[in-house]
C-alpha cells in the first residue's frame, strides 16, 4: 500500500537541487529515490530514515515512516532518547 509522506513532500518541494542532493548523498541514496520515499513508492530502511532525520536536522522525521514508533515515543516519558538512538544509528 502506498503511503506518501506529506513532511517529506514539503521538504523536497521547497529544499533546492543542492540540498536535495547533500541529503541524498548524506543517507546514501539518490535524489530520485527521495522522491520514491516521499511518494510512498519505496520505504526507507531505518538506517536510511534516522540518516534522513539527521541530514535535515530532524525536518523530515525519522518517525513519519514508522508511525507506531511515534505512537510508542509519544507515550513514552522519554522520546527526545529515542529519537537520539535512532539518529545515532
Amino acid at each position: 500500500m502506498k503511503i506518501p509522506i506529506p513532511g517529506m513532500q514539503r521538504w523536497l518541494t521547497k529544499a533546492c537541487n543542492d540540498e536535495r542532493q547533500r541529503v541524498a548523498d548524506e543517507a546514501g541514496i539518490s535524489v530520485g529515490y527521495l522522491w520514491l520515499i516521499a511518494g510512498g513508492h519505496r520505504k526507507p530502511s531505518e538506517y536510511v530514515a534516522a540518516k534522513l532525520h539527521k541530514a535535515t536536522s530532524g525536518e523530515i522525521s525519522a518517525f513519519s515512516f514508522f508511525p507506531r514508533l511515534a505512537e510508542i515515543a509519544a507515550e513514552s516519558e522519554q522520546p527526545i532518547h529515542l529519537i537520539s538512538e535512532l539518529s545515532a544509528s
